[in-house]
């Protein structure tokens, strides 16, 4: 009897589950390169690259509008005249999405970024820098077949990340290029 009930629960689950994907939901992974670079006060900078992976979920209301929340590991950071920097956020992007043709959509939102790791060349200076950053991200993602897709994306910094003083001002920004494969469920 036990297994006819765990049959049913699994054949429900399974239904379930394949209702829910068919309606617009979607799930996949991510992984790309990061050109970042700094706006610092008083000071020239030059980008940096670094990488970027993690996962997204794709939630259609329509055809055409749906959302993309995101959440990645990404590094950022600049070249400065005497150093390097290299910051390590986990980021949130939760992205407004427009699909006016299946092959091409475009998406524009929030990214939150919380702070992992800062350093100096190679020295830590966490305590330097706010533990969020605060920005906008805008861009477009061509989707190919089988659920592959290749996004280009730019990410401009609002929030002021140094905890040093208010004469030092550090914004972060960045230009995202990324290859993605939607494993379950809405493209």
């Amino acid at each position: 009897m036990k297994k006819v009930y765990l049959s049913i629960a699994v054949a429900m689950l399974l239904c379930v589950t394949s209702s829910v994907f068919a309606q617009g939901v979607g799930l996949g992974i991510k992984a790309g390169v990061n050109f970042a670079n700094q706006s610092i006060t008083d000071i020239s900078t030059d980008s940096k690259t670094g990488f970027h992976a993690g996962g997204y979920l794709v939630i259609n209301f329509s055809e055409t509008f749906g959302i993309q929340p995101e959440v990645l590991f990404s590094s950022m950071g600049s070249e400065l005249p005497d150093g390097t920097s290299d910051f390590k956020y986990l980021t949130v992007p939760v992205l407004l999405r427009w699909k006016p043709i299946g092959l091409l959509s475009f998406e524009a939102g929030p990214q939150l970024g919380i702070l992992m790791n800062a350093e100096f060349d190679g020295d830590d200076i966490g305590d330097e820098i706010k533990n969020s950053d605060f920005g906008l991200a805008v861009g477009g993602t061509v989707h190919l077949p089988l659920g592959f897709n290749a996004s280009l994306r730019y990410v401009w910094g609002f929030a002021n990340v140094s905890e040093i003083d208010d004469d030092h001002e550090i914004k972060n920004s960045m230009v995202q290029l990324s290859a993605g494969w939607t494993l379950f469920g809405a493209k």
